[in-house]
């Protein structure tokens, strides 16, 4: 299949208007990226290519798309507070109005990011409903579904054998903090010539891979001629820099993926959520209509080592393979493509960096499975590069996880329409003006209708 053109350089803002239509509400996708992390990061796009598939998705429907630039490593309590001040900011600006519907779509431990901030709202309700205070933005009432993509709603096994001491903690937070230091020292010259000189001693793989995605983000941190070039190099120098600070400082959002308990002191996370929570956090979900689904991805096992060094997934697949815990228990899903068939996952089965079985959320009823390793379903996967190597702003594809599997060109579009679908299937029949969801009371009786898959 012929390469299709990717995100161009004006997606970098936020907003994206990519249709046309009607008069009326408009939809709103809102995109959360998951640990470690952001929008763009040099030639880096977390979400590569998505902007595309919806374009043409439903010809004559009024759809937005955000991304949100989340911090990449802080704890999911206070990246789900910062999502919703910036939600709250652009309700404020105007870019959602009382009529529209917002979408909410996290990859990864973006979905624990949203399910935070749907606790969180559920809270500030319930107090509100008591009369004990509780207040939110308005935008919060616009919430009209919620996907959840390779979502480690119980945790993950990679989490736990990086972060079950306090030693290997210190370790990964003073890594990241000595390559903040490194590059301060080396400023925007010395980085943009290492990455030079990274590109020359290990030249690119016939698929772009993680690899080159650093040193290609590197490399554009200096460029010597042009006031425009320059500018921007400067920037995506310090945005490096913030990067990597942020994660040297906070990273206790590793704590927060850990499947077994947490240690003392550190906050609470979706991921280790007891049944009451549980019950009422999908309760508050039914009474307000929010309509949810989880998409489980898996990938194969390693392929060969071509060298004496095991590659990034190897190591990554491996340790998420590793003795998982008690709490993640075999589970069986249909196949998002094709509902009919059904697949049990066992527990060591996994992505490369999330068990299988802990993206399946609020139930195997809603949650679909999908081949592919944990990039790929975000645009990263094996595909011809399709940038001239000397553009140095120019948003590439790379193959992250290099895991060999058949996840390709089709697959994506094929997932990220159904991904568009689920989102507009209750607009799409139902255009009319919705009207704000009134405050609750302490009289409120509601009663809970079903989920909706």
């Amino acid at each position: 299949m012929a390469e299709r053109p990717r995100d161009s350089g004006h997606l970098k803002s936020g907003q994206v208007h990519v249709l046309d239509g009607r008069p009326g509400g408009r939809d709103h996708l809102v995109l959360v990226p998951g640990f470690g992390g952001f929008d763009a990061l040099g030639s880096l796009r977390y979400y590569h290519g998505v902007t595309e598939v919806l374009r043409e998705l439903e010809p004559g429907s009024e759809l937005s798309v955000h991304y949100f630039p989340n911090l990449p490593t802080a704890s999911v309590q206070t990246r789900a507070r910062q999502l919703q001040r910036w939600l709250a900011a652009l309700w404020d600006r105007l870019n959602f109005l009382p009529a529209d519907r917002i979408h909410l779509i996290g990859h990864s431990t973006g979905g624990l990011d949203i399910r935070q901030l749907l606790t969180d709202h559920r809270v500030q309700y319930q107090q509100h409903a008591r009369g004990t205070g509780g207040s939110w933005s308005p935008v919060l009432d616009r919430i009209a579904s919620v996907q959840f993509l390779s979502t480690p709603h119980r945790g993950t096994a990679l989490a736990y054998h990086l972060s079950r001491t306090r030693l290997r903690r210190t370790a990964c937070r003073a890594f990241l903090y000595g390559a903040y230091q490194s590059l301060r020292a080396f400023g925007e010259r010395g980085s943009g010539q290492l990455g030079r000189l990274g590109k020359v001693l290990a030249p690119s793989a016939r698929t772009p891979d993680w690899v080159d995605a650093l040193l290609d983000t590197l490399r554009g941190t200096y460029i010597a001629h042009g006031s425009l070039e320059r500018a921007t190099a400067r920037s995506s120098y310090f945005e490096l820099l913030r990067w990597l600070l942020d994660m040297g400082t906070d990273f206790n959002a590793i704590t927060d993926l850990d499947p077994c308990k947490p240690p003392s002191g550190a906050p609470a996370s979706p991921a280790h959520q007891d049944e009451k929570d549980y019950e009422e956090d999908t309760r508050f979900l039914r009474e307000r209509h929010i309509r949810v689904r989880s998409i489980v991805t898996v990938a194969g096992a390693p392929p060969p080592r071509r060298g004496r060094l095991p590659t990034l997934y190897g190591v990554t697949y491996g340790l998420t393979a590793l003795n998982p815990p008690e709490r993640l228990q075999s589970r069986t899903v249909r196949e998002l493509m094709n509902p009919r068939n059904e697949r049990t996952l066992r527990p060591t089965e996994n992505d490369g960096f999330v068990n299988s079985v802990s993206q399946v959320w609020p139930d195997e009823a809603h949650s679909y499975l999908v081949e592919g390793d944990h990039a790929d379903v975000i645009g990263h996967f094996h595909a011809p590069p399709a940038t001239r190597d000397g553009d140095f702003f120019a948003f590439r594809q790379y193959d992250l996880l290099s895991s060999n599997s058949d996840f390709d060109e089709e697959a994506f579009t094929a997932l990220w329409r159904k991904v568009g679908q689920f989102a507009l299937e209750r607009a799409g029949a139902r255009r009319e003006r919705r009207e704000p969801r009134p405050r609750p009371s302490a009289t409120d009786t509601q009663q809970p209708a079903a989920f909706r898959p």
